[in-house]
């Protein structure tokens, strides 16, 4: 149900739009685009990073429904590629339609408005959507098969690619946590492990797979 909602709200998003892009800065709105998508692969490594390093799957509440995939995935990576199409990406379609809703709702703000506005709209539409494909994206990873569009964008290192993804896999120290692009895993590698230190100070140890 929530990844036919998400679908619809995006169709519709895109055709909101075309429709007004006589009243947007485009050029302003395309900016912030790339932005969006980098902050995506940002938050699916943080998000990665976590449910990898910290609790249980056995954990009250967030265990089951959040930790327990993410470890699941590390004894058999293959199976994310065998969950169905709504399995895969129903979670993450259901936590995004807050976002949907914001960005929904600048679109309907008053003309004339300042021009981060309209960044902000390219921002968010951008951020929203590719969260939505995060998990679908992530399995095309671990899939011998995906589509030829798919396959030249993970060539071309638009999208995660699986050479790349399998770092993550075959890294015993835990590093290359994000599965969008990977384009922030440098740098996101050198924050978790600091932020490790610092967590365990405050008495929050590891107790993850990788």
């Amino acid at each position: 149900m929530s990844v036919t909602l998400a679908a619809v709200l995006a169709i519709v998003l895109a055709l909101q739009l075309a429709r007004s892009a006589s009243e947007l800065r485009i050029a302003v709105l395309l900016l912030g685009m790339p932005l969006g998508f980098l902050t995506a692969d940002i938050a699916s490594g943080l998000m990665h990073w976590f449910c990898d390093t910290y609790f249980h799957p056995r954990t009250p509440l967030i265990g089951p429904m959040i930790i327990a995939p993410f470890r699941e995935h590390h004894v058999d990576p293959a199976a994310l590629a065998r969950h169905g199409f709504l399995e895969r990406n129903g979670n993450n379609c259901l936590a995004c339609l807050p976002l949907f809703v914001v960005t929904f709702e600048l679109l309907a703000s008053a003309r004339p408005v300042a021009v981060w506005h309209d960044g902000l709209i390219g921002y968010l539409a951008a951020l929203t959507v590719t969260l939505c494909l995060t998990n679908q994206i992530h399995a095309w990873a671990h899939s011998e098969c995906v589509p030829g569009i798919v396959r030249r964008l993970q060539r071309a290192g638009v999208l995660i690619a699986p050479e790349r993804h399998f770092v993550h896999h075959r890294a015993c120290d835990g590093r290359a946590y994000a599965v969008v692009c990977g384009w922030s895993n440098r740098w996101l590698d050198f924050a978790c492990a600091h932020a490790e230190l610092v967590l365990e100070r405050f008495g929050l140890r590891r107790d993850g797979a990788a």
